[in-house]
């Protein structure tokens, strides 16, 4: 495997991580109020060109990591409309 695939894995593994602390913190506590649904959807904009960015130039490390964190704000964005009306 090139360096620069090995690389490209090591970053969509890192980086797909950064969310899930706070999932498993919103779940914990049933508390999202301190979680910014801004940046929650820039997020899954900002990953979802990623997406079609890594699609079309066939990333694929860049595809898994990107489509990941989309899904993992996604669910962020469901907790805190669960827990945020009540």
């Amino acid at each position: 495997m090139p360096l620069e695939v090995l690389f490209g894995w090591a970053a969509s593994f890192l980086c797909t991580l950064i969310l899930v602390p706070q999932i498993f913190k919103a779940i914990q506590t049933r508390h999202t109020n301190d979680v910014s649904m801004s940046m929650l959807i820039i997020s899954v904009a900002g990953n979802g060109f990623w997406v079609a960015h890594a699609s079309m130039t066939l990333n694929v490390p860049l595809i898994v990591g990107a489509g990941l964190i989309s899904c993992m704000s996604i669910a962020l964005i469901i907790l805190k409309y669960m827990y945020d009306t009540r």
